[in-house]
């Protein structure tokens, strides 16, 4: 009978001690963990095409390139907002003229003013380099929308003017230089 008694005590300890230290796992931060950081609002503008090719200045951007930039646009904000990172906030509804004219690669940092107008805290812009219609390269540089201070840019070359090399070029950089490396910089934060 004392062996009895003895067990299902030891039974209702254990589970009022697993059951504790359950609700404690799930309502009190973890020890040394903080918690999850809100998506940064990044004011994503819409991509430019920087033509050097022989006579692309002076034939200026052709229809077929400003679609390939709405959806190279388009398929920007759709992974930077799923990368969990980001709250995406439209750099395009700015009536700002140097945004109007796609000149925000050349203004030195002027679109941070436009971002922080939009309510974001950082600005993203991005441009095809064109060299000829077989050589370009994708940047995209990231700047705190209140200091102006750059936070990160990003390149990587490309072959051919297609839907296709463009998306991957996108998705690459996005991926590869912005995403995963802050993904795993805040790993070993949390971690130490």
């Amino acid at each position: 009978m004392n062996v009895r008694i003895l067990a299902s005590g030891r039974l209702r300890q254990s589970l009022i001690l697993g059951a504790a230290a359950f609700l404690m796992a799930l309502f009190a931060p973890a020890a040394g963990r903080s918690e999850p950081r809100p998506p940064i609002k990044l004011a994503v503008f819409d991509i430019e095409l920087d033509d050097f090719s022989a006579g692309g200045p002076l034939a200026g951007e052709s229809a077929a390139e400003t679609a390939m930039l709405r959806r190279a646009t388009a398929l920007a904000r759709e992974r930077l907002a799923q990368s969990g990172l980001f709250e995406i906030v439209d750099g395009s509804a700015s009536a700002d003229e140097m945004v109007k004219s796609h000149w925000l690669r050349k203004c030195n940092g002027c679109e941070t003013g436009i971002a922080r107008d939009l309510g974001a805290d950082m600005s993203f812009i991005a441009f095809f380099r064109k060299i000829s219609v077989m050589e370009q390269y994708l940047e995209f540089r990231i700047r705190d929308a209140h200091t102006g201070a750059l936070m990160n840019i990003s390149q990587t070359d490309l072959r051919g003017e297609t839907d296709e090399s463009w998306s991957r070029a996108i998705v690459w950089l996005i991926r590869y230089r912005l995403v995963e490396p802050e993904l795993a910089r805040r790993t070993r934060e949390l971690s130490q």
